[in-house]
């Protein structure tokens, strides 16, 4: 910044940039004056002041200001009136010289204006009557003292500072045209700021250059102002402006805009970090996300405010969801994410139906409450439930086969009847493994963990299951004649067990091997079931499952592209 010597002293009337003066409510800059002056006279004072000409009272007015100023701060500048303050004044108005009347108000024993319609508390950095020149590119903007010091310390009051002291000591009393190359157009929402206006960003670029001027100048309220204010961004071809209060709801912050914006604005303090010490700020564009819809991100805001979602499709239910994550909205994912959430009136416990791509696995539990030999894997939503709940899981992809095993065969038993136990075996390496794999992780580690050096194997608990095969509904006695048995990589227990009395057959240890060829299998295109443990065992209860037997139901399900 380079400083142009004025050859002149500035005149004493404050402005914005040099052109007329305008005239706002209450007529000029001396109108106001008259007004505010005539709030420390006395209650009589201010209504003989009333009946003066206009002439005479500028000048009664000013005498009353000259009067008054050895006992009284003087006034710096109006702020917001409330209603309370309007309320309370009395029925007697102040007449201006440009005849507008206003609302008086009241004045307490000590002559000093009561109520919080004045701001007296602008530091004296430099001299309030003065007058300072900046000339910012092309145009000249004539400030006070006042609007200079209400955002200091500043460049701008370190300046005028310095040259107010070298005067002194050279015997001037004049002040340099302080001169700056930066744009006048977003000085002019500075100087806004500086005389008591609050300063609104129009778009994401207004946002961007008007805090990195504001830093720029050293202005610590305008930059705090700034950095709380909303969140200027794009979205698309769409630009959108965010209250920050909006997106801070448990789940939802930190987020992508909240880290976003701190890669840009570390702090109020740091500003575009790593460029400290250059000449000027660097050229930075305004945070933009060009390839995502505006659309769906505008469908997520109306959520955050309260309003109801119409999902016109699961497809589109899975796009807001997948817009959730990326945006890092946690908490309102979780609220989008299909559930159902009922009491079972059999069992009389509530029960939380999710899909398994939808679980998080940290907040899987397992009931510490044995009942039996039993322990139930129970879930909440994070950041949306309080309490836990029976997990019922969903899977619909096409990655699970139902496999039944004859296990006298597997035992070389010569009695000639056949033992059939049937078994889970998930695809190894697929998304459906790698899920469940990493919610059995979280299992206290007594807890036998399935196989990761094959396909991922459990045992299936089938006894109440609705089965549908090949599109007809299947009774389970109809898959081994009544002999519905659990199947263990690692020995059998029978499901059966909780019902009735165990025989020696159902204690009989298998040695499973993964050459085993089984007696049958059933491919599961969806199914229900729920998680639960025995003895450290993992045992998956199917509720209801669907599956194709023959290659010609699955040719026949096939789809035309």
């Amino acid at each position: 910044m380079d400083s142009i010597q004025q050859s002149e002293t500035p005149s004493s009337t404050a402005g914005s940039d040099v052109r007329p003066e305008e005239r706002g409510p209450l007529g000029s800059s001396s109108d106001y004056e008259a007004v505010f002056s005539g709030l420390r006279q006395s209650p009589s004072a201010a209504a003989d002041s009333g009946e003066k000409s206009g002439s005479e009272e500028l000048l009664h007015s000013d005498n009353i200001r000259r009067q008054s100023a050895g006992r009284t701060p003087g006034f710096n500048r109006p702020t917001a009136v409330t209603e309370s303050t309007i309320r309370d004044s009395t029925s007697a108005s102040m007449t201006t010289a440009a005849g507008t009347s206003v609302p008086s108000v009241s004045v307490n024993s000590s002559n000093r204006f009561n109520g919080p319609a004045l701001n007296m508390n602008i530091p004296r950095i430099l001299p309030h009557e003065q007058v300072f020149s900046i000339q910012v590119g092309d145009t000249l903007f004539r400030l006070s003292g006042a609007s200079l010091s209400s955002d200091g310390p500043s460049y701008f009051t370190s300046f005028f500072s310095f040259h107010r002291q070298e005067g002194r000591q050279e015997g001037r009393n004049d002040y340099p045209i302080l001169y700056i190359d930066r744009s006048p157009e977003i000085f002019r929402d500075i100087v806004r700021h500086l005389q008591g206006y609050y300063v609104v960003p129009k778009d994401e670029y207004h946002f961007v250059y008007l805090y990195a001027d504001a830093h720029y100048y050293q202005l610590p309220k305008l930059v705090k102002l700034l950095f709380n204010s909303e969140i200027f961004v794009r979205i698309g071809s769409t630009p959108f402006r965010i209250p920050k209060e909006l997106l801070s709801k448990p789940g939802d912050s930190p987020n992508f805009f909240s880290l976003g914006f701190s890669s840009f604005f570390a702090s109020p303090e740091e500003v575009f970090p790593g460029t400290r010490g250059l000449i000027r700020p660097p050229a930075v564009a305004p945070p933009q996300v060009l390839a995502h819809s505006e659309e769906l991100f505008q469908q997520l805001l109306q959520a955050f405010k309260g309003a109801p979602l119409q999902f016109k499709s699961p497809e589109h239910r899975d796009l807001l969801i997948k817009e959730c994550k990326y945006y890092h909205f946690r908490g309102l994912e979780q609220k989008l994410i299909p559930i159902d959430i009922s009491k079972n009136l059999l069992t009389g416990r509530e029960e939380i139906t999710i899909r398994l791509r939808d679980i998080k696995p940290a907040s899987v539990n397992v009931d510490s409450n044995i009942d039996g030999d039993l322990q139930r894997v129970r879930y909440k939503r994070p950041y949306t439930d309080d309490e836990l709940r029976d997990l019922v899981i969903q899977v619909d992809q096409k990655e699970i086969v139902l496999r039944a095993y004859d296990i006298a065969n597997i035992n070389n038993d010569s009695s000639g009847k056949r033992k059939c136990r049937w078994g889970v075996e998930i695809i190894q390496g697929s998304t459906t493994a790698k899920q469940l794999e990493a919610i059995v992780a979280k299992f206290p580690p007594t807890v036998n963990r399935p196989e990761t050096n094959g396909p991922c194997r459990l045992a299936s608990d089938l006894h109440d299951a609705y089965i549908v095969i090949d599109g007809v509904e299947t009774d389970a006695q109809y898959l081994d004649d009544g002999s519905i048995e659990c199947f263990y990589p690692h020995g059998s227990y029978s499901s059966t067990s909780r019902k009735r009395k165990r025989t020696s057959e159902d204690e009989e240890e298998v040695v499973f091997t993964h050459d085993i060829m089984p007696l049958r299998n059933l491919a599961v295109s969806k199914a229900q079931f729920k998680l639960y443990i025995i003895k450290g065992m993992v045992i998956m209860q199917i509720l209801s499952i669907d599956c194709i037997s023959s290659l010609r139901e699955a040719n026949q399900r096939r789809g035309f592209l």
